[in-house]
């Protein structure tokens, strides 16, 4: 990674520091996973399907689609992936 004060003096690691839940992968079990549809705020507005962002919920064992910010699950409200 290059050093923005341009001074030179930053250590170079090379690891990598995941953020947590970043992704996230689906224990499905060898099961096949749930459509659990368009968030609300996606279904209201109407957002194109090509602009929707699959999300992972672990609760439903399924993926829903919506905004990339978007973190609530529309059929349980779960919020952690």
């Amino acid at each position: 990674m290059a050093d923005p004060t341009g001074r030179g003096d930053l250590p170079s690691s090379g690891e990598v520091v995941r953020f947590p839940q970043s992704r996230v992968r689906p224990a499905t079990g060898g099961k096949p996973f749930k459509q659990l549809g368009d968030s609300q705020f996606s279904a209201r507005f109407g957002s194109p399907r090509r602009q929707a962002t699959g999300h992972w919920c672990s609760r439903c064992r399924g993926i829903w689609y919506g905004y990339l910010l978007e973190v609530a699950c529309p059929v349980c409200g779960n919020r952690h992936g």
